[in-house]
């Protein structure tokens, strides 16, 4: 019996997180991975389960995710493309790229490294424009202070301080690559780079930065979170709309 070639397609994908309950298919909810798997099936004619890089949270936002899935049929990237995004329709999920790669190749798995991006808007008055990618934080904020706060999450560390309940990752390890702080205009754009984060980390992380920042505690705060590994010590978990998943490499 002849074996069934298939192509393993490579998306990369843009989506606002805010209409949807998140990444990962839910069965009564509207989910990232649920719009795309009904439009591949429209196109295609395929019934597909797509596999993400990053299972990012309700109303996370994405400009570089990943996915990846293999199709029986043959089309053209272009064609791929143009029809998963014809049959998005109204949908705030948009492919902005397909690549036809290897067999071995898994959008999770296979993943080295995630860069995400987290916005504040530090200004007296809020945003119309930013309200829907970023917080708004009304009091000044030290920048050099949570600058150099930021510097002590790098490296291997025990995370369990901004961890949050409900993490079903077997251990609490992770290492950070990059932490830095970024600043356009009034928004302060907080820069983490990694393999891969645990359950709400990177909004634990930001919360306890801006703690630093109001002046609430000071630098050496973040060391002692990460050394008493209790989540209840930490900052707070600030809301879901200000984290971007910017890129994922390979």
């Amino acid at each position: 019996m002849k074996k069934l070639i298939m192509a393993n397609i490579k998306l990369t994908i843009e989506y606002h997180g805010l209409p949807y309950c998140g990444w990962q298919f839910q069965k009564n909810e509207k989910t990232i991975q649920g719009e795309i798997e009904k439009a591949i099936f429209k196109f295609s004619g395929e019934k597909k389960t797509i596999q993400g890089a990053g299972r990012t949270d309700a109303g996370v936002h994405a400009i570089g995710q990943c996915a990846s899935f293999e199709l029986e049929k043959k089309f053209d990237d272009y064609q791929i493309l143009n029809g998963i995004n014809f049959h998005l329709g109204t949908e705030k999920i948009r492919v902005t790229k397909v690549e036809n790669v290897n067999d071995k190749f898994n959008a999770r798995f296979t993943a080295k490294s995630k860069i995400y991006n987290y916005q504040v808007f530090n200004s007296l008055a809020p945003s119309v424009i930013e309200n829907d990618f970023s917080i708004h934080v009304r009091q000044p904020l030290d920048l050099n202070s949570m600058r150099n706060a930021i510097r002590l999450l790098l490296g291997k560390h025990d995370f369990s301080s901004f961890r949050a309940q409900g993490c079903q990752a077997n251990i609490p390890i992770r290492t950070i690559d990059e932490a830095s702080i970024d600043v356009v205009d009034k928004k302060i754009i907080f820069i983490f780079k990694a393999q891969s984060f645990l359950y709400q980390q990177i909004r634990i992380m930001v919360g306890s930065l801006l703690e630093v920042g109001s002046k609430n505690k000071d630098i050496n705060w973040i060391s002692e979170l990460i050394d008493a590994r209790d989540r209840r010590l930490a900052g707070p978990t600030v809301p879901s709309k200000g984290l971007i998943l910017k890129e994922i490499s390979y």
